[in-house]
């Protein structure tokens, strides 16, 4: 009976091949986590540029009130919260604003912006499966 370097016993290369293939999977377990976290904050980020890019200019006070908060309060949940936050000078709210440019209503043909944003997420979990991908081909 052969022994391997680390102590572990095997016959043929099969075994030793399972066994370093079952190792990289334990190391990718840890890795995951982080693959996923990275690409959300690259997905959130890119969402709040867009939004500070595209918000309607006339409302000055709107774009400056573009927040973006971590989400801690939820247990095995990551995320980030994108909103517009506080009110304007009537003490209107700022997300109540932008929800009107963005919707429209019937005196104000909507901008979409928010929506057209948004739709920047579509396809976010098949980017996170190319880098999850990419750090298991390395």
């Amino acid at each position: 009976m052969q022994i391997s370097s680390d102590g572990l016993p095997w016959n043929d290369g099969v075994t030793k091949e399972l066994h370093d293939y079952l190792e990289s999977v334990g190391n990718m377990a840890g890795k995951s986590k982080e693959v996923i976290k990275q690409q959300v904050d690259i997905e959130a980020e890119a969402l709040r540029e867009q939004l500070a890019r595209t918000t309607p200019r006339r409302y000055g006070d709107l774009v400056r009130s573009l927040s973006k908060v971590e989400v801690t309060n939820r247990h095995n949940w990551y995320g980030w919260r994108i909103e517009f936050v506080g009110n304007n000078k009537n003490g209107v709210p700022f997300q109540k604003i932008a929800n009107i440019l963005n919707f429209g209503s019937s005196t104000i043909k909507g901008k979409r912006f928010i929506s057209k944003a948004i739709r920047m997420l579509r396809g976010m979990d098949d980017r996170i499966a190319k880098r999850f991908e990419d750090i298991t081909n390395e």
